[in-house]
């Protein structure tokens, strides 16, 4: 029996695989764009990277990528201003809502939120800093606020404005004793140092500048001379002013591209400004210009000769010239705009483009993003010239026959049709049965989906003819419905075709299966007049649970229609029904499930529970709608917003919020079921000495049984899958902790038969 369970455990080691890549159950992933750099600074042999959104940085010793964010530490969302203190050591992010963290060089973050938890009337954006050893003197949009960095805290305040008015400060310098202030109403000075800088009546508004009421956005010292420049945000309307301690002059007196960062160092100047980037000497004559990029920021390397670029669109690039540029690219969606999200198997599409409340255009030409293999792409105007002109893309649906064939809709042009990711074919009103918008000349098509038969139906808003059908052999059919703005399409078990309109009502559309033939078409208005649909409230979104159970989500809660079928027979009441939650506050009253709340977006998981996407957040109920698992907010979680506009779930069980702040996905525990449990995988595995989070064991069938037992076959614990899906905390059915070693699994039916071996799992 010995030499049987050390052969074992011989051909176990030998074997045994390692999974890394796996996102952990319970983990947050943020997934926002990283092209656009808008912040560069370096901390030792780290360059840091801020992006609108969060951090990274890139280290110049591995090459390796690092990212911080609200998942890992950092505190907040909306990255504006990052610097380098380098008396203190740390890394300087300022939040456009006034928060502060501060990172040290082993990535501990400190966050110091009195600013953004001041009451003040108006905005609190942060818009850059300045450091005097461990001093930082914060520029916000109403006066300056010192940060003592040693302290972790506020050191003063000042507002330095006419009367001790709010003021917006934009930059900070420290010329001749003096600090100097770049606002909008002009350059303000003071003595320095000075113990009463809180008063308002120590600043003075220089008034010896020709212009000296209007708004400069940089300053800066260099070279013994003091450097402002105004600017109007305006294309070539840039002006630098210089000051060599007696009079202001003109810089350059011809018209200057907007300059989005002055940066002196002790032998050169860099200017940041649109669409070039350029450095001077102390002479002010020109030592490198760098030209075709678009950047926000950059930095001087001193120690590697080296400038640091942040670009709008290639993330961050490394150059000594301006010919050889080397990239360092963050991955993310090409756009923050996420109007509608899809997923498939491992793979999620979002559409970026959008129409307002009032079903205008939005006029977004940032194409589709995809997520595919833990890494994102896009398809726009930037890889294909067709997409260019094409605005405004807002619904997805894949073709159930072809995993590489994806549909988006267009509030502008009809369907784009992409396979292998590549652009194949356009559908409006010249080549299909889709109609143009009357009296214009785009076509709406605002959602899609496919019914049973694998014909794409089209929601076309606003035509003579709202619903098309793109047969699965080619054909194009239409028909009238009504006239009005349509925009969400699903397809439920009954090949009922729900279409939400405009007024909050749904559209439910049967055509008897005879697509030619439109004499027997019938359907019906789902409202909230009783007795014609019942909702408690206009509806904003839908979706079809795994038994065929239709949810409503509305402006005042969850209703569903448990047997869509009844809604064509003749005097059948096909009311909503809602779910009565009971308080459990001894009251022996009850709420109807999520009374109160907007519902936004629904999503159902391969367990067949529900996620909720609201005005207040994500909840996460079970089916029934009686239990609440979760209810994730802005507040208690890295959520980026309590506004959850879409939902997505692929195979994984990652579940993909997408809010109006962008997108973040959440690694639930349940997935997909399998056909069979063939192909079972373990993450993370091994499980590492220290981890106290859940293992994961999925690609399971639906309602499988899990034995988890020792290398020598005694029983540990047993688990149910959720959907394809079982989790372990690692501890025995009594609920204590495994000792480490290596750990069978055997997989059966619910019932316990058919039991196998599938696969193990090293614990250390």
């Amino acid at each position: 029996m010995t030499k049987k369970y050390l052969f074992i455990i011989s051909i176990l080691l030998s074997t045994f695989s390692i999974s890394y890549t796996q996102t952990a159950i319970h983990q947050w992933t943020t997934h926002a764009p990283a092209m656009k750099v808008i912040g560069v600074d370096m901390m030792k042999e780290k360059i840091f990277a801020a992006t609108p959104y969060e951090v990274f940085y890139y280290n110049t010793i591995d090459n390796s990528i690092n990212k911080l964010s609200k998942v890992n530490g950092l505190s907040d969302f909306g990255v504006s201003v990052i610097r380098h203190n380098p008396h203190t050591n740390h890394i300087f992010v300022g939040y456009s809502n006034a928060n502060i963290d501060l990172i040290d060089n082993n990535d501990n973050v400190i966050n110091i939120n009195d600013i953004k938890n001041k009451n003040i009337i108006g905005t609190k954006t942060i818009n850059d800093v300045y450091f005097i050893d461990h001093l930082a003197y914060v520029c916000c949009s109403f006066g300056i606020v010192v940060v003592d960095m040693n302290r972790k805290e506020i050191h003063d305040t000042y507002i330095i404005g006419k009367n001790g008015t709010y003021v917006n400060v934009n930059d900070i310098t420290l010329y001749d004793n003096k600090l100097y202030a770049a606002t909008s109403n002009g350059v303000y000075y003071a003595d320095y140092p000075n113990e009463h800088l809180a008063d308002f009546s120590q600043w003075t508004l220089d008034t010896s500048m020709q212009h000296h009421d209007i708004n400069y956005s940089e300053i800066e010292t260099f070279n013994n001379k003091l450097y402002a420049n105004y600017s109007s945000n305006q294309w070539y309307s840039d002006t630098l002013f210089v000051y060599d301690g007696e009079t202001w002059d003109y810089y350059d007196k011809s018209a200057a591209s907007i300059k989005r960062e002055i940066k002196a160092y002790e032998d050169r100047m860099l200017f940041v400004e649109h669409y070039s980037a350029r450095v001077v000497d102390v002479n002010n004559k020109t030592i490198v210009r760098f030209t075709s990029i678009e950047p926000f920021a950059g930095i001087y390397d001193k120690n590697r000769n080296v400038y640091w670029i942040g670009d709008a669109t290639n993330s961050l690039i490394k150059t000594k010239n301006d010919k050889d540029y080397e990239y360092v690219r963050f991955n993310g969606p090409y756009s923050n705009s996420s109007f509608e999200i899809k997923a498939k198997g491992d793979k999620v599409w979002v559409a970026s483009g959008g129409y307002t409340l009032t079903w205008a255009k939005r006029w977004l030409n940032d194409g589709v993003s995809f997520y595919d293999n833990n890494s994102w792409s896009y398809l726009n105007k930037k890889n294909i010239e067709a997409l260019d002109t094409i605005t405004d893309l807002v619904c997805i649906a894949f073709d159930p026959t072809n995993d590489s064939k994806v549909y988006v809709g267009s509030y502008d042009t009809g369907i784009l049709e992409f396979e292998d990711y590549k652009l194949k074919n356009i559908y409006d009103d010249k080549n299909s049965s889709l109609g143009k918008l009357k009296g214009y000349d785009y076509v709406y098509v605002t959602g899609m989906d496919f019914d049973s038969d694998n014909n794409l139906w089209i929601a076309n808003s606003k035509t003579d003819k709202m619903l098309s059908v793109k047969t699965a052999n080619g054909e194009w059919y239409s028909y009238g419905i009504g006239d009005n703005y349509i925009s969400r399409l699903m397809v439920d078990d009954n090949d009922y075709k729900w279409i939400l309109t405009r007024d909050g009502t749904f559209i439910v559309f049967n055509d008897n299966n005879t697509l030619s033939y439109t004499a027997d078409d019938r359907y019906k208005i789902i409202s909230t007049r009783e007795g014609q649909g019942g909702l408690p409230q206009e509806a904003n979104c839908m979706a079809m649970d795994h038994n065929g159970t239709v949810w409503v989500g509305t402006a005042d809660g969850l209703a569903m229609f448990t047997s869509t079928s009844r809604i064509f027979e003749s005097g059948a009441n096909y009311d909503a029904t809602r779910i009565l939650v009971p308080r459990n506050d001894g009251s022996g009253q009850a709420d109807y499930l999520l009374s109160g709340e907007s519902v936004l977006s629904i999503a159902v998981d391969g367990d067949n529970n529900l996620w909720i996407g609201t005005t207040n957040g994500v909840f996460y109920i079970a089916n029934n709608g009686l239990t609440e698992y979760h209810h994730f907010t802005q507040e208690n979680s890295p959520l980026l917003s309590n506004t959850v506009q879409d939902i997505a779930i692929d195979d994984d069980g990652n579940v993909f919020f997408a809010t109006d702040n962008g997108i973040i996905s959440f690694r639930g525990k349940a997935t997909t079921g399998k056909e069979n449990n063939s192909e079972v995988v373990v993450f993370p595995n091994p499980v590492r000495q220290g981890y106290s989070g859940l293992v994961g064991i999925k690609n399971l069938t639906t309602n499988a049984l899990v034995k988890i037992t020792t290398i020598d076959g005694s029983f540990v614990t047993h688990l149910y899958t959720e959907g394809g899906q079982a989790v372990w905390d690692c501890t025995t059915i009594d609920g204590q902790r495994v000792e480490p070693g290596i750990y069978l699994i055997f997989i059966s039916d619910e019932s316990g038969n058919k039991e196998h071996y599938a696969t193990k799992v090293l614990v250390q």
